[in-house]
């Protein structure tokens, strides 16, 4: 052949994905690639570009292939085990999650490109086809066992068939349920959910629900999605709150508390020794001023607001080695502990995710 076409990069594997995680991450650096501080590799996992940047705390799992020319991963992105991403272009944002067996490629231009906002999730078996280019918006999932191709082409266009090479744009908040097939052309704007089994083409207008094939809008803004009153946020909060103080005591944690303000202490027994944590959660409901007083902040493990949080106070709640989750504006501050993942993970049960700021 003229052009070497790309294979499995099994060289790459036998000499480099079998290495352990520090070793790798030391060869990537001697090869000019930029890899941030935290950054974990599992066996059997290769990057392979030209220009390779990855930030801090991701993680690649256990025999992932990460191949092109360009390839920029965010801070906190997690892409599971045997995935398979090549592309010319691959640009996934911070806290992004990419399942297990998620293949990206096929039939592709120079100039193909990947790219995923912020805070996404790609549900495992999903095969995407960048033929010319798929861009994913900030916070929005796709489904398992979905299909998104940017191409139609098998039979001769000389004899009348279709061939066609379009983007794909899928829009910020947009929901795709498993199963769904996005064809080429296609445009999903802005806070529209594709049902599953779907089969979407052409423009589906933001902030509706499209299902069937082709999907069709059968529901759209006001009716969907409903407005939520004030005090219905407070409500839906504070069941949560008790499902998650629930989920904390079934798990073995000693909890004490009042509406607001939760203690926890988790006490692990080895044979040699016995360890207790203590951790505290402070949950407000209302406005926060900017002048407002804490009361043991120095002892708080998480703040969790239903409504903005001021500036000022997130940086007291960081002097403070505090956790903050902002709700309103759905933002988590960037310093973290066990406790806080815990309420993120069931928070992400209600559609709820955080932008690191």
């Amino acid at each position: 052949m003229l052009i070497e076409k790309p294979r499995l990069p099994v060289k790459d594997i036998l000499l480099v994905g079998i290495l352990p995680n520090f070793i790798k991450k030391m060869v990537y650096r001697l090869k000019g690639y930029k890899i941030g501080k935290g950054v974990s590799m599992s066996f059997g996992s290769v990057i392979r570009g030209e220009e390779v940047a990855i930030g801090d705390h991701t993680t690649i799992g256990f025999f992932t292939i990460i191949r092109g020319k360009k390839i920029t991963i965010g801070d906190y992105v997690s892409i599971g085990s045997t995935s398979f991403l090549d592309t010319p272009y691959i640009e996934i944002g911070d806290g992004t999650k990419i399942n297990e067996q998620v293949f990206v490629g096929g039939l592709q231009f120079p100039d193909s490109k990947f790219i995923v906002g912020r805070n996404c999730q790609i549900m495992q078996m999903t095969f995407i086809n960048p033929a010319k280019s798929v861009t994913i918006g900030d916070d929005s999932g796709i489904g398992g066992h979905c299909l998104i191709f940017g191409h139609t082409s098998w039979l001769s266009i000389f004899e009348g068939y279709p061939v066609d090479f379009q983007p794909i744009e899928i829009g910020k908040s947009v929901s795709v349920a498993w199963g769904a097939f996005i064809l080429p052309g296609t445009k999903i704007e802005d806070g529209a959910v594709i049902g599953a089994q779907s089969v979407a083409s052409r423009t589906i207008p933001p902030r509706c629900i499209a299902v069937g094939f082709p999907a069709r809008v059968v529901a759209k803004y006001p009716d969907f999605p409903i407005e939520v009153t004030e005090e219905k946020k407070v409500e839906f909060l504070k069941k949560i709150v008790s499902e998650m103080i629930a989920s904390f005591q079934s798990s073995g944690l000693l909890c004490k508390g009042c509406e607001n303000i939760f203690e926890f202490l988790l006490s692990k027994k080895r044979a040699f020794w016995h360890r207790n944590r203590e951790f505290s959660l402070m949950v407000f409901y209302e406005a926060l001023a900017d002048d407002q007083t804490f009361p043991n902040l120095n002892r708080t493990s998480v703040v969790l607001s239903l409504k903005r949080i001021p500036g000022s106070l997130r940086g007291l709640f960081v002097s403070k080695n505090a956790m903050w989750i902002d709700i309103e504006s759905k933002e988590q501050s960037r310093v973290t502990n066990d406790l806080g993942e815990e309420v993120l993970l069931i928070l992400r049960r209600y559609g709820v995710r955080f932008f690191r700021v």
